[in-house]
């Protein structure tokens, strides 16, 4: 901890405290990502299952695909505004960890991501594949004859 700034007592109580729930919000980002996203594939099967099963929908299948491209947008949006919030509690817990003095004790070095494909690059290939899907639905019901 030779590189660190002096902390007075309260001010380790009040990085210790923004740490904390820092990390109860960035937990509570993650597990309400991954419950709009299993929310996202249930209402994509329902609405894809009606378009396709339901013959009583068979005059309003442009308005099923329609609604299906504009759910599988607004998740879209809140799963990346969720991803975004949950970057800003990761970069708080970062600073609070730098500031504490933590990070010296961490060997080998943490902040790198895991290899593989980062999961924000999966999620919209994820959403784009299925907004490609309902568009390509949709222009088919309107071009068939």
């Amino acid at each position: 901890m030779s590189g660190q700034p002096h902390l007075e007592p309260i001010d380790v109580e009040v990085l210790l405290e923004l740490y904390r729930q820092a990390c109860i919000n960035a937990r509570e980002h993650i597990e309400l990502r991954y419950k709009r996203f299993a929310l996202f594939v249930a209402i994509t099967a329902i609405i894809g299952a009606a378009t396709f099963s339901i013959t009583d929908l068979h005059p309003y299948h442009v308005y099923v695909a329609v609604f299906g491209i504009l759910m599988t947008i607004l998740f879209w949006i809140l799963d990346h505004r969720t991803r975004l919030f949950y970057e800003v509690k990761c970069r708080r817990i970062l600073a609070c960890e730098k500031l504490l003095g933590v990070t010296e004790y961490f060997v080998p070095y943490t902040e790198e991501a895991p290899p593989g494909i980062p999961m924000r690059i999966l999620m919209h290939l994820i959403f784009a594949t299925v907004l490609l899907g309902w568009i390509t639905i949709e222009a088919l019901f309107i071009f068939q004859p």
